[in-house]
């Protein structure tokens, strides 16, 4: 992957200002997390998170579609979803302390956001309490969604 340089600021307030599991952020907080994003590319089949390892960074997708892959006991890897625009990944294991819970590869080149852990949990410390409700609802789903593959 490819890092860009920081002068994107406005366009990264854009994004975070439409992507839903930031719902409820306020303003100051969007421009902290802008501050701290980086854009990075994959190209096709890319692994961009491996299930299993340790979470340090948070991806938002800009541009390309990701595939989702869990590792199953009989089926080997399992394509359990597909992630495109505006879709957010590699939260559960920041916020939730624990391994990566999946396999995020390219489908196609990506354009990505990311944030690494420290960054992003110093800013999540000042979001409103609906916003962080919010994000805790969306990996407690995404928790439950993954346990009903774990018997596979």
């Amino acid at each position: 992957m490819e890092a860009y340089d920081n002068s994107f600021h406005n366009d990264v307030m854009h994004v975070i200002s439409h992507t839903s599991i930031f719902a409820g952020v306020g303003i100051a907080e969007q421009k902290m997390l802008a501050e701290k994003f980086t854009m990075v590319t994959s190209d096709i089949d890319d692994i961009v998170i491996e299930q299993g390892e340790i979470g340090d960074s948070l991806y938002v997708i800009i541009k390309g579609q990701m595939q989702v892959s869990i590792k199953t006991m009989s089926m080997g890897w399992k394509r359990i979803n597909i992630l495109g625009p505006g879709d957010v990944f590699g939260e559960i294991a920041i916020l939730r302390n624990i391994p990566r819970t999946a396999r995020i590869s390219a489908l196609t080149p990506c354009r990505l956001l990311t944030i690494n852990a420290k960054d992003f949990l110093a800013v999540y410390q000042y979001f409103p309490a609906r916003a962080r409700d919010n994000i805790q609802l969306v990996v407690a789903k995404r928790l439950q969604e993954l346990g009903s593959y774990a018997h596979l």
